[in-house]
């Protein structure tokens, strides 16, 4: 396919739909099943709960090395040929989690696979950042977080309940879901295309070294107000969706109601990701309305130990409608920044996507750490954790 052929007003859309089957299958299904095959896991290898905590943490730790680096090589050398490397070995690394036979075997197969896993918030929103602009940007992106969101939802809906049983146990969903990763990695290189460099520009990314990349983005401040932001909301939210099954179930809930909590927040932030992308677009305040998901945030999250019964639920509710969007709008007023663009997008998402994922790695055992004091101690102290960047937001240019 030649670079008339690439330029054809659907072949875009084709792209951001191999992004969108990468969110899916990497960052959703591949990732997110594990949290609900972990009893079945445990039972298996034998595995107690710290070192089921030390194995779901491998996948931030990965990213807290990976997310940068990610950046910076796919603006050196393109989406395509990164993105089939990436999920080439998402499958295989991901599939051999079924091999694990016991903590250490599972714990290095599982940051293997996060080192794939953790890159996909650096790379595949340059798709967007190459082929789209204007509103479009800001729609595209919000595309993206809505299919990982589905992808997440379905891989703690079905794994654990109807796949294991049905192909005969968690080793085999693990073969299963690298299948279609390895695929994936295929249609990126035979039928994947970068964005032909336009007439008149002056340097295409693969120009600049990773050196230079690197020194041009860690220069704008705006990126590391972003970064610094986006560890505080990382942080709160990971510690939150990872302690409240385990909270509700000490107050009493079901352990169905209570594992249904995150696949609820998560849908309903899903849901509303679009239009609040879409507001943001109408409104042109993009920061605003970060500011008001992030009150919102602090705000729910500090008060869901002080209720129970139905106006808990209420409040689970809100506190998913607190993250619609959020993810899409940081990664667009990262695109938008004048200095970064479609060139530097790779590098820049990746450095707010390390420091995001340094917030998602200690976030969680530090909340935790408090309920031997209290239960509902965790959840003030990731409440203060992301009110902890709203004074920031004065700091950016953007709108």
């Amino acid at each position: 396919m030649n670079s008339v052929e690439t330029e054809r007003p659907y072949y875009r859309w084709y792209i951001l739909f191999l992004g969108m089957m990468s969110y899916l299958f990497i960052a959703g299904l591949s990732r997110m099943c594990m949290p609900v095959l972990f009893k079945e896991i445990s039972d298996d290898l034998g595995l107690n709960m710290l070192e089921i905590g030390a194995v779901w943490g491998m996948d931030p730790l990965a990213g807290v090395f990976i997310a940068l680096p990610g950046g910076l090589i796919v603006d050196r050398f393109g989406v395509r040929r990164t993105m089939f490397f990436i999920s080439i070995f998402a499958g295989i690394f991901g599939a051999l989690r079924g091999f694990s036979v016991g903590f250490i075997s599972m714990a290095v197969t599982m940051y293997l696979f996060g080192l794939m896993a953790a890159t996909m918030p650096s790379i595949v929103p340059k798709v967007t950042a190459e082929w789209f602009r204007g509103k479009e940007l800001g729609l595209t992106n919000a595309m993206l977080n809505v299919v990982w969101a589905f992808g997440s939802m379905a891989a703690t809906m079905l794994s654990a309940n109807y796949f294991s049983p049905f192909f005969g146990g968690w080793r085999r969903v693990m073969f299963v879901y690298g299948i279609p990763c390895i695929l994936l990695g295929l249609l990126w290189i035979f039928t994947g295309r970068d964005k032909p460099v336009a007439s008149g520009a002056s340097k295409s990314p693969a120009s600049h070294s990773l050196l230079d990349a690197f020194r041009h983005v860690v220069k704008i401040r705006e990126v590391w107000v972003i970064a610094f932001i986006t560890t505080t909301y990382w942080g709160s939210s990971m510690g939150l969706t990872g302690y409240l099954p385990t909270y509700l179930k000490l107050i009493g809930w079901t352990p169905f109601l209570a594992d249904s909590a995150t696949t609820v927040m998560t849908g309903i932030a899903s849901l509303g990701t679009i239009p609040v992308v879409l507001i943001s677009d109408r409104l042109g305040a993009r920061k605003g309305v970060l500011i008001v998901s992030t009150i919102m945030m602090a705000v729910t999250v500090f008060a869901l130990p002080l209720f129970k019964g139905t106006f808990l639920w209420v409040l689970i509710i809100l506190t998913g409608l607190t993250r619609t969007g959020v993810a899409a709008l940081f990664n667009v007023m990262v695109i938008e920044l004048k200095e970064v663009g479609s060139e530097y997008s790779g590098t820049a998402i990746g450095l707010t996507s390390t420091l995001g994922m340094v917030g998602a790695f200690l976030a969680p055992p530090v909340g935790n750490s408090l309920e031997a004091f209290n239960n509902g101690y965790p959840f003030i102290f990731w409440a203060v954790l992301a009110a902890a960047g709203l004074p920031f937001f004065a700091i950016l240019k953007n709108k």
